[in-house]
């Protein structure tokens, strides 16, 4: 298997051509200023978030670009060279980002598109890697190597429009009275401590879940997004005690739900229902256009109906594959679901620790 070390090699070393270049979107004041033009531009391409997966995972970041004669960017995709020890070398479009599409200027007719995909394609053939985009790329090049649902609840100003557009109000309305009830509470945090409260409960759930569960490094850098205004922590409590929490990222009209995890012995209490009205309500007051409530596997029914409950609209996420030949196989997520029972048996200190050794390389 070809090493990393040669693949990091040659990613810093790429420089593009007279066509297309690589910048550094974490450095480089015209990536922030090219997404101000890109309508579909999102959380998960914001430099803060790049920064937060190069400094959590140590993944080379840069972004392959298309730019105008006077050097400003038109079109661009983030890429972190993923990969090493545990799987083949691979650009993706991104770790830990459940969807992150191409982006061109607003206005663009497609010529644009046509070019950057063009431009992305040359790269990974320079680097000898596939390239994951996941997301719609409208190449006929790629290859769907993954597909899940998605849902986005619409939001507007008035969050009375949106709660009676709930597919089930009645009964969601119902179970944020019996929070109320009992005298759960929720508030809505940005430090550090609100973040170790949500980990606290994650940990939990992701034992339950037979999933590893992420550094709790990488969960307390999300304050450093909080920062700068593209997130936020939403804590239910029960009293003092921390009973659910969830992480919120949001960006250019869009609120995305992250992650979330809660106290089992307490979901009688309906705390979910009342955390995500309260992320829907400030979603609304906010400017947000779009509560973005994550991938869904396919068939993952319960999952799924939630969202629907809530009365969001669901579509197709693909992720396609930019490779030469077949797809190359894979070792990183059989390993982690291999793990599943193990981390169900053990104490939560062993999904802890089965996530600090995968997670690098499965992103």
């Amino acid at each position: 298997m070809p090493t990393i070390s040669r693949h990091h090699r040659a990613f810093a070393a790429a420089q593009g051509n007279e066509r297309w270049t690589l910048v550094d979107p974490i450095a480089d004041a015209r990536w922030l200023e090219f997404l101000s033009r890109a309508r579909e531009a999102g959380p998960f391409h914001h430099p803060a978030w790049l920064g937060l997966l190069q400094r959590s995972y140590g993944y080379p970041i840069r972004a392959c670009c298309v730019l105008d004669d006077a050097d400003a960017i038109t079109a661009g995709l983030p890429v972190a060279l993923v990969g090493g020890a545990l799987r083949r070398p691979r650009l993706a479009a991104l770790p830990f980002s459940d969807h992150c599409a191409p982006l061109t200027a607003d206005g663009d007719d497609g010529a644009l598109a046509e070019q950057l995909m063009s431009a992305l394609d040359e790269l990974r053939t320079t680097l000898d890697v596939a390239l994951e985009v996941r997301a719609p790329i409208g190449s006929s090049a790629g290859q769907v190597v993954d597909s899940y649902h998605l849902h986005e609840i619409a939001l507007e100003p008035d969050a009375d429009a949106v709660v009676d557009r709930f597919r089930r109000k009645s009964q969601i309305m119902r179970g944020v009275r019996r929070a109320e009830r009992e005298g759960l509470t929720v508030e809505r945090r940005t430090d550090a401590g609100a973040l170790a409260d949500f980990y606290d409960l994650h940990v939990g759930t992701r034992r339950r879940q037979g999933v590893p569960t992420q550094p709790k490094s990488f969960i307390l850098r999300f304050a450093d997004l909080f920062e700068l205004g593209l997130g936020f922590v939403l804590v239910v409590r029960d009293g003092e005690r921390p009973i659910a929490a969830a992480v919120f990222l949001a960006f250019n009209g869009t609120l995305i739900y992250k992650y979330g995890a809660s106290d089992p012995a307490a979901l009688g209490k309906r705390p979910n229902n009342l955390l995500f009205l309260e992320a829907i309500r400030w979603g609304c007051a906010n400017g947000m256009e779009s509560l973005d409530l994550g991938r869904t596997d396919i068939g993952h029914e319960s999952l799924r109906e939630f969202k629907l409950s809530w009365g969001a609209e669901e579509r197709t996420l693909e992720y396609h594959e930019l490779a030469d030949g077949e797809r190359r196989p894979t070792e990183g997520p059989g390993l982690a679901s291999r793990a599943a029972p193990l981390i169900r048996r053990s104490p939560p200190v062993v999904s802890r620790l089965i996530g600090e050794a995968l997670y690098r390389y499965a992103g």
